[in-house]
């Protein structure tokens, strides 16, 4: 299906078109109490869309009845029911946005309390002028044909906007993870879980069973739920009391996945991050207040059970023994997409060359073939991880270099795009073809490069093309 798209209200339409400025908001937002803005947000996240992806308007406009005088929150119902431009007020990049800037600038005790009526002292006020401060400001109205440098600041500022609207099932995060640990791991894993749980006192089969059952926790939740019972977004150590999982590890594996406002603080005061950049969620979605917990992001939980195993494996490892880690899990990765492929095609329509060679050096040609009728495609599978300076940070350049290094012409695999038309271009060589065993290519008229990224950058707008 291809993507919906949705443009929200700002501060700037309902303030004769001036935007908020950082200090503005700064001044609005420090007046509220920090874990209530973090608790509002996590909430608004949670119910706004489902942990599926699923938007649901009837809560998005519940809460803007809630957030707003009847005069503004009238005129945004309106325009969020007209299915030809779809409008609203509350996403998931805004609400990180404002979580993250409330742990740094909000009292910890008193100030306002979000949650009260009426409209939850115009904290959508506050909401409004954080979509004002969201855009990077690369990008401005020019010619329909853009330049290399007009194209990478598009895809500068449509990254994080692609990635905050969870483009992907959270399910299939854990479940790919999971494949990739057991199936198709070098020897079958032994290494990396035993790293992993010396590092986080959990093993790899009781992590990803957590993650699946804390995911589970909030995959009913809707606003009706929350209203009728407001404590059902807590989660307490109590709730697993019906798991074989002893207290040591259960304690262990929430230390994992959650962080105090004091954790947050530490980790946001280390590093000058972009306004988009979530590193610190995406680490530890999940807030803890004294014996409490509850969820900042459902989407983050799910990545906790694959990107968190990785950068825990990674961080536990020497320095020397990385490089050879990031080599086998791009190995998993590469096995994982050509058995996806083999499970997803019909057997009938193309035909699956796995890891196919050339005949005269038994050189690979590429990580997969697959022939349909009279085209060609060359599949290149990348478990490359990309920086979030790259992906969130204001400078483009950044952007463009990592994406020439690791997707391109990857400099550890010599393999990329770069290498992929090499290849295409020495196979269809009219004088000399190098010839692929077990293919005959004489009556391939269609040809068509694909590379498949683990990176959730491949899913982007201008990244991604048809």
């Amino acid at each position: 299906m291809p993507p919906k798209f949705s443009t929200y209200f700002s501060f700037s339409e309902f303030n004769g078109g001036t935007r908020a400025s950082f200090d503005q908001f700064r001044a609005e937002l420090s007046q509220f109490n920090g874990p209530a803005v973090v608790y509002v947000c996590g909430v608004m996240n949670s119910v706004v869309t489902d942990w599926q992806g699923h938007y649901r308007a009837e809560a998005h406009e519940e809460l803007v009845r809630n957030s707003f005088a009847p005069q503004f929150a009238e005129r945004i119902i309106a325009e969020g029911r007209n299915l030809e431009n779809h409008r609203g007020v509350y996403h998931r990049r805004q609400l990180l946005f404002v979580s993250k800037q409330a742990i740094l600038m909000c009292p910890e005790t008193g100030g306002k309390d979000p949650r009260i009526p009426p409209y939850g002292g115009e904290m959508g006020r506050v909401l409004l002028m954080a979509n004002d401060l969201l855009p990077k400001g690369l990008t401005h109205s020019g010619p329909t044909l853009l330049t290399p440098d007009q194209m990478i600041n598009v895809m500068s500022e449509f990254i994080p906007i692609g990635e905050a609207s969870g483009t992907f099932k959270a399910i299939n995060k854990i479940v790919r993870s999971r494949l990739m640990v057991d199936r198709f791991f070098p020897k079958a894993g032994t290494e990396i879980r035993r790293t992993f749980e010396e590092t986080t006192g959990v093993t790899l089969d009781e992590y990803f069973a957590l993650c699946l059952a804390t995911l589970c926790r909030y995959s009913d939740l809707d606003f009706k739920k929350y209203q009728a019972d407001p404590g059902s977004f807590v989660l307490s150590e109590g709730w697993y009391r019906t798991t074989p999982v002893s207290p040591a590890v259960l304690a262990s594996f929430l230390a994992e996945i959650s962080a105090t406002r004091e954790d947050f603080t530490q980790s946001l005061s280390q590093r000058k991050d972009a306004a988009s950049d979530f590193t610190c969620f995406r680490s530890k979605p999940i807030f803890r207040e004294n014996q409490d917990h509850f969820l900042i992001d459902s989407l983050y939980l799910a990545e906790k059970g694959e990107s968190g195993v990785f950068w825990s494996i990674n961080e536990a490892l020497p320095k020397t023994a990385r490089l050879r880690f990031h080599q086998d899990w791009g190995l998993a990765f590469e096995a994982y997409v050509n058995w996806l492929i083999a499970e997803s095609a019909d057997e009938l329509l193309n035909h699956i060359y796995p890891n196919p060679e050339f005949c005269d050096t038994g050189e690979e040609v590429s990580d997969a073939l697959i022939v349909c009728g009279d085209s060609l495609l060359f599949v290149e599978s990348k478990g490359a991880t990309f920086t979030a300076d790259a992906k969130y940070g204001t400078d483009p350049a950044k952007l463009r270099d990592e994406i020439e290094t690791k997707l391109v012409q990857n400099r550890e695999s010599g393999k990329g795009i770069g290498q992929l038309a090499a290849r295409i271009a020495e196979v269809f060589d009219r004088k000399r073809p190098r010839a692929i065993q077990g293919l005959d290519t004489s009556k391939i008229n269609k040809v068509f490069p694909v590379l498949v990224t683990r990176d959730d950058i491949g899913a982007a707008l201008g990244v991604c093309r048809e």
